[in-house]
């Protein structure tokens, strides 16, 4: 009795020390010039106040401002005004860092109900640095957690743990919430057709097999129920189409480590890939068909991951139980349970040592100032902003300025992306034909935007004697054009071109 105490005391305190590591190291203060969550807020405001063409138009943008839009994840922007009107960004920091510390102990709890308690925790102690490689506030954190609930749900019930009228009511109840909240939503349908397949494997009872398939049923009837119905629930397959603008989240593994070698988190999530490839080979010829549809599931998991990097979180999260799934059977017995729990608890302690760091909620410090200096002193657009601020502009100028851009890439034409924004960047003539055609007075840029064209017309802009900057800081640039209305502010507030260092290759 007391070793059995002991024990799980002992078990206790290590989930203790990996939801610590978690939660210190999602614990980031938020870069709101160049987050989404600004717009979401925005979105959430606008929605409980009645206004509903943020669900079907480009909304916020003076460019293309008619231009049809599926606002898919309308209900994250609803949950975000509500914590931020009750707690601030603070609030919203906490919020996020609980749903991914939830979504942490139930990726756990299936590997452990695959395996055993040290076999999980030996790969969540894998998994660790992809887990915290994208902490930023975004609706597809809902998504991973939906993801590991539904997993949890469908895998118990199949353990004879749960009932069906508990499945029957939670799995579509979820999807219904998850088709308005995060593009990821088709992969509730995915799971339960997993489900269903792997019961008929195992040849369950047709009570089993019947009830899946309802849930299946229902699962994919909830998509409908979306403020744009069918076009709401075909929106995921706009995945396949090119949007003009290549986002660095889109991009593929390997691009990132040629662009950027220097970041661990993509060779690490290789390294991981190949522990689950192998696993899953493994298990396969082994088991034969009885592990296809997991299978299938951790290969379909680790391709797409490969395909765009904004995954790995993702991949991380199911990462463990799916790797629970395949070694389980062949990590048996005392000894290895012992040597596994021991190599976790040095890696746990390593993590800690190799990778401090000053944890902090809500926003980072002064990073509203460009936005206060803005309205303080009556500045008008039209503005041109770069696409990484536009969330930013929303945020805070929303009513009383409309934005040129912003970050979300499915609510313009391709043609404004490769004709328009991205030439006017890169072409002085083209600039200066599109200043005119729009009425520029003020140019707000975010100033650490790496693509190719950012910082050249940053360079250009600065060298341009028809541009004052008038304010800048960690995060923003802003510029007024000399002979608008903003000629007072020119005067009082332009900074001399000395204090900024401008190099070009």
């Amino acid at each position: 009795m007391f070793i059995t105490l002991r024990n799980q005391f002992l078990k206790l305190l290590i989930l203790l020390a990996c939801l610590v590591f978690l939660s210190l190291h999602l614990a980031l203060p938020i870069n709101l010039t160049a987050v989404d969550i600004g717009r979401h807020i925005k979105n959430g405001e606008l929605i409980l106040h009645g206004n509903l063409q943020v669900l079907h138009e480009n909304y916020y943008s003076y460019t293309y401002k008619s231009y049809p839009f599926i606002n898919h994840h309308w209900f994250f922007g609803v949950i975000s005004y509500i914590l931020y009107r009750l707690s601030g960004f603070d609030g919203l920091s906490v919020f996020y860092i609980l749903l991914l510390m939830a979504t942490f102990l139930l990726s756990f709890d299936s590997a452990r109900r695959y395996s055993s308690f040290y076999i999980a925790l030996f790969f969540a102690m894998i998994s660790f640095i992809m887990l915290i490689s994208r902490a930023e506030i975004r609706p597809e954190g809902c998504s991973v957690f939906f993801v590991a609930l539904d997993f949890w749900l469908l895998q118990r019930f199949l353990q004879k743990e749960i009932s069906a009228r508990i499945l029957i009511f939670t799995i579509p109840f979820i999807q219904l919430i998850w088709v308005n909240t995060h593009i990821f939503f088709p992969l509730g349908i995915v799971l339960v057709g997993l489900f269903l397949w792997q019961a008929n494997i195992n040849k369950e009872d047709k009570s089993c097999t019947d009830l899946l398939k309802l849930v299946f049923t229902l699962t994919v009837a909830a998509c409908l129920i979306n403020p744009s119905g069918l076009w709401g629930m075909l929106t995921p397959l706009n995945g396949l189409k090119k949007f003009g603008y290549d986002l660095a989240e889109n991009q593929s593994v390997f691009f990132m480590i040629h662009r950027f070698g220097d970041n661990v988190t993509y060779k690490y999530f290789i390294f991981a890939a190949a522990i689950l490839l192998i696993g899953m080979i493994m298990a396969v010829y082994r088991e034969k068909l009885k592990v296809l549809p997991v299978a299938l599931l951790s290969g379909f998991i680790v391709l797409v991951t490969f395909k765009a990097v904004r995954l790995i979180m993702p991949f991380g999260f199911l990462f463990i139980p799916l790797s629970a799934y395949f070694y389980g059977p062949i990590l048996k017995g005392a000894k290895i349970n012992f040597i596994l729990g021991l190599i976790s608890a040095v890696g746990i302690i390593l993590y800690f040592w190799l990778m401090p760091i000053q944890p902090q909620i809500g926003l980072m410090p002064r990073v509203n100032a460009s936005a206060e200096f803005y309205k303080l002193n009556g500045l008008k657009g039209p503005i041109f902003s770069n696409y990484d601020i536009g969330g930013y502009l929303i945020y805070h100028l929303q009513n009383q300025e409309k934005v040129f851009v912003d970050n979300r890439q499915e609510a313009f034409p391709v043609d404004f992306f490769r004709k328009v924004y991205i030439p006017m960047q890169e072409d002085p003539v083209v600039w200066d034909d599109l200043k005119e055609k729009y009425k520029f007075n003020i140019i707000y840029f975010y100033r650490h935007d790496i693509t190719p064209w950012g910082q050249a017309f940053l360079i250009d802009r600065i060298q341009d004697p028809k541009w004052a900057p008038v304010f800048v800081d960690d995060y923003a640039i802003i510029f007024a054009r000399r002979g608008s209305l903003d000629q007072e502010i020119i005067d009082h507030f332009e900074l001399p071109k000395n204090m900024f260092r401008v190099t070009k290759n």
